[in-house]
């Protein structure tokens, strides 16, 4: 009892000692002054204004945050900008390198003028190399903070122009606007150790880095504008990375290779639920680029009037095995998916349409010795082939494939209409750029209901409405308060509900007809 009475007063006193400091102010004119006075719980204040600083959270479990994080002119008014730093060496506008955790807290600034650190860094295959990591935020050392609600912008280094997060640092990075930042190799920094020959500076990840066993948690970001000398524009996973990337804007990103997104090196992400448009690269993925050995999710996606020479959608090389379902993949330069073996690949209930040539197009491309299961998908007006088969050993069943400019089936393959439940008819999509099927369409109730494709469509609707689940990203999804199936239920509804008034309805069908009153099918 005395021990946990003197644990409990412990606990009280430094819960009780957890206060409020406020930037500038006698006591604090600087944030690290500030940061370096702070106890665990305190909370620092920043009022809006430019700070030339590069701070370092020391491993405190702090909240750093400008006035009212909520407010956009608030947020572009407090900057931290990084351009004047007291050691070139360390120029990230941000560090965490102390264990940080989530309750170290980066809130409601304007990141700017960062222009990295210098890391040793193992590169797999290559050995410790160094590098130039985290214009705007460096999380190193197994350090796991938040960094929310920021504008991060304008900020450079070799690798991770915007936020670099290296060895099992796993921050959550969600609510900011990341763009118009750059991984560049040749950055004009020089290396802090002359005669180590070790400089390896790939250009990798204009907005983000997750490098060796790390897992962000990356959701309800703006990531636009961002550069990268080689891999990923947008975002560059690798080495053993995994992480969730959900509800984000992924547009406007450029590189090599993977302008959106780039996994590699045994990553296993989750992609969901983002937007994924116009990204621009020359070598391979323009929205997502997948390679060596990674597994990653890729689901209830839209990915969309991307660019390159290969392949728009999603590109995936060496011994990788993603699961690629419920996405729409539409409008894309180049073919919507192109699998180079070795490589092992599930492909289902995506609808991948109105794919454009540059030097190639199509729907989905398998090469010599990919294997995998290609199901269930709407594979239609494609400007090129709607599914090409080279030396590849996929199973192609219960796929809509129709008016692909080249034809539905290339290569070694013949063509599969009505074999294996294929078909080749007009799917009836909703609308131009409306992808959602209407009950009328011959891809409802055709698919294939024992090929797993998650519980839920890209609606988020349950994927077996009828007795089997339908083709395509969209399970359509019909009322039965819609008695003349037009997609609303309206007064011509209550009219035909009221014909059949205490003879085959009572008052407990009328409850339930006025819950579904006005309901809309994507469809309509």
């Amino acid at each position: 009892m005395r021990i946990f009475l003197i644990c409990f007063l412990l606990f009280f006193a430094d819960a009780c000692g957890a206060g409020v400091l406020y930037v500038p102010s006698a006591d604090y004119p600087s944030i690290q002054e500030a940061i370096s006075s702070s106890i665990n719980g305190d909370t620092i204040i920043v009022a809006p204004g430019r700070y030339f600083e590069n701070i370092n959270f020391l491993g405190r479990a702090i909240t750093v945050r400008s006035t009212d994080p909520n407010n956009p002119g608030i947020v572009a008014t407090t900057i931290i900008d990084g351009n004047r730093p007291a050691n070139i060496n360390t120029a990230s506008a941000v560090t965490f390198k102390s264990g940080e955790t989530s309750a170290s807290i980066i809130e409601g600034f304007t990141l700017t003028g960062g222009t990295g650190s210098w890391l040793q860094v193992y590169w797999e295959f290559k050995g410790n190399l160094w590098n130039r990591c985290g214009g705007a935020v460096l999380c190193s050392n197994h350090s796991s903070p938040t960094i929310r609600k920021n504008i991060i912008t304008k900020n450079f280094a070799g690798q991770g122009g915007g936020i670099y997060c290296y060895d099992h640092s796993n921050a959550i990075i969600t609510d900011n606007t990341i763009s118009d930042n750059n991984a560049i190799i040749d950055h004009g920094f020089a290396d802090p150790n002359p005669s180590d020959p070790n400089v390896y500076d790939h250009g990798d990840g204009g907005a983000i880095v997750g490098f060796q066993y790390c897992n962000p948690i990356i959701t309800n970001n703006i990531i636009q504008y961002n550069h990268a000398d080689s891999y990923g524009g947008g975002i560059h996973l690798r080495q053993w990375s995994n992480g969730t990337t959900e509800n984000n804007r992924v547009y406007n990103n450029k590189s090599v290779l993977g302008a959106g997104i780039h996994i590699t090196y045994t990553s296993s992400p989750q992609i969901i639920r983002n937007t994924i448009q116009h990204n621009i690269c020359t070598g391979g993925g323009g929205g997502i680029y997948i390679y060596y050995y990674s597994a990653p999710l890729i689901e209830w996606n839209i990915i969309t009037e991307n660019e390159d020479w290969y392949a728009g959608g999603i590109s995936l090389y060496w011994s990788s095995e993603p699961t690629i379902r419920n996405n729409i993949i539409c409008q894309n330069t180049g073919r919507g998916i192109l699998c180079k073996g070795p490589a092992n690949v599930l492909i289902l209930n995506n609808t991948i349409s109105d794919n454009l040539k540059k030097y190639y197009g199509g729907g989905i491309q398998c090469d010599a010795t990919v294997t995998g299961l290609i199901a269930n998908n709407i594979i239609t007006s494609n400007r090129g082939y709607g599914i090409y088969c080279y030396g590849s050993l996929v199973v192609i069943k219960f796929n809509d494939v129709w008016n692909n400019e080249s034809g539905s089936y290339g290569g070694q393959i013949s063509d599969l209409t009505g074999i294996n439940g294929n078909i080749s008819q007009n799917p009836l999509f909703a609308g131009i750029e409306n992808y959602h099927i209407p009950p009328q369409s011959p891809c409802v109730n055709a698919g294939d209901s024992n090929t797993a494709s998650g519980e839920f469509d890209f609606d988020n609707e349950e994927r077996t409405f009828n007795t089997r689940i339908d083709i395509g990203a969209d399970e359509c999804v019909t009322n039965t308060s819609d008695f003349n199936n037009d997609g609303i239920v309206d007064f011509e509804d209550l009219f035909a509900f009221t014909e059949n008034w205490l003879n085959e309805a009572d008052f407990a069908d009328f409850a339930v007809f006025a819950e579904n009153w006005l309901w809309t099918g994507r469809w309509r």
